[in-house]
């Protein structure tokens, strides 16, 4: 099944990540990383009991996203595989680094709340669709919508150590607005949408297939307080 793929492949790779850092039998992950890692083979224990046939490339598209890496030194390691020319886009707290075959983003905002006080959700009206929570812990949530050759995925975490690589090439990233912030956007896989923006206290994910770019983003902005 597509889904037992995906999380196996995300659980790999988290692994695959500690295994890169070079001789540093001293070091200690976070408890942040340690608290991602776990909730993803949790998520792929728990898709060996059900079946899914969700769109092949937005998997693809959440194996790249949703890695968070939350110790600044396997960002440094994340960092050394794009060393080269770059462009550099800023918006809320977030920096991202535009390289040739992908893009580099990350944030650190101090004052920023250290877990969730607040919960979002979308309002807009998704009959017809299904919803699996991913993650929802006090740092991170994450939930996908799936319909037919249709998906969705909305996440929203708190702003300390957050390291994502994004693969973006042949894409052309633009700034988009929702809801008044600033979103960055670009296509993956020249079929996923994808859309991150920092509302001042939380880092806010939204990604879409199959779906129009206008409904697309009538969804997004959609998400309110609960």
């Amino acid at each position: 099944m597509i889904c037992d793929t995906f999380y196996e492949a995300l659980a790999m790779q988290a692994a695959a990540v500690e295994a890169a850092i070079p001789d540093m039998p001293e070091h200690r992950f976070s408890l942040r990383y340690k608290r991602k890692k776990k909730a993803l083979i949790k998520a792929y224990e728990k898709s060996k009991e059900q079946s899914s046939s969700f769109l092949s490339t937005f998997h693809k598209l959440r194996l790249r996203q949703k890695i968070r890496v939350a110790v600044l030194i396997v960002l440094s390691v994340l960092l050394l595989t794009g060393a080269g020319v770059y462009i550099t886009h800023r918006f809320g707290d977030l920096t991202a680094r535009q390289y040739d075959t992908h893009t580099m983003m990350y944030v650190e905002d101090p004052e920023a709340p250290e877990i969730l006080l607040e919960h979002f959700e979308l309002g807009y009206d998704l009959t017809g669709y299904s919803k699996e929570i991913i993650c929802n812990d006090e740092r991170n949530y994450w939930e996908v919508w799936k319909s037919a050759d249709k998906g969705i995925s909305f996440s929203y975490c708190t702003k300390h150590g957050i390291g994502m690589r994004m693969n973006t090439e042949g894409s052309t990233v633009k700034f988009v607005d929702i809801n008044g912030y600033e979103a960055f956007y670009y296509i993956a896989h020249e079929t996923v949408h994808c859309l991150t923006w920092d509302n001042g206290d939380y880092l806010f994910e939204f990604d879409f297939a199959g779906i129009d770019y206008e409904t697309g983003i009538e969804i997004a902005e959609s998400v309110r307080k609960v």
